[in-house]
């Protein structure tokens, strides 16, 4: 079963990230790198039961942790494991409407390119309360606002 959400997951991913155009939008605090598939912006056939009308897109995008490191008794850094996330693949449906997201799918690999995780919504209908609306000056808003203006002038 374990298998099959994997390559559930990795089919939904690969659909929309085939031509692959990274865009580095926002880095966090903790280091992380947010970045989104240009190539990947693409109006959606999904339709949310309860808003008639309403254009959403999807759009990969991948967050790259930065390299986990502990402190050695002679103070050097060193790597831990290679188990830990390297980067994260997520597909996102999106309203530009009210700035909201729905998390489709995603799949956790380690550095190693290793797939460690992965999931894939099951919902075969969607509401506007599965969608998350996003606070202005949030990582979330940057790149949902981002994928929104590249969906626009690629219209």
């Amino acid at each position: 079963m374990k298998r099959l959400a994997v390559i559930l997951a990795g089919s939904t991913l690969a659909m929309s990230a085939h031509a692959v155009n990274w865009l580095e939008v926002s880095e966090s605090q903790t280091g992380s790198i947010f970045s989104l598939d240009i190539d990947s912006i693409e109006r959606s056939d999904i339709h949310i039961i309860d808003e008639k009308a309403v254009e959403n897109i999807t759009v990969s995008i991948r967050r790259t942790y930065p390299a986990p490191k502990i402190v050695t008794k002679d103070s050097k850094e060193k790597q831990t494991k290679e188990s830990d996330i390297h980067h994260s693949d997520q597909q996102w449906l999106i309203s530009c409407k009210d700035a909201s997201y729905y998390r489709r799918a995603y799949v956790n690999y380690a550095a190693d390119d290793k797939v460690l995780k992965s999931w894939q919504s099951e919902k075969p209908i969607l509401t506007t309360k599965d969608f998350k609306v996003t606070k202005p000056k949030t990582i979330s808003r940057i790149l949902v606002e981002q994928a929104c203006e590249n969906y626009q002038q690629a219209k």
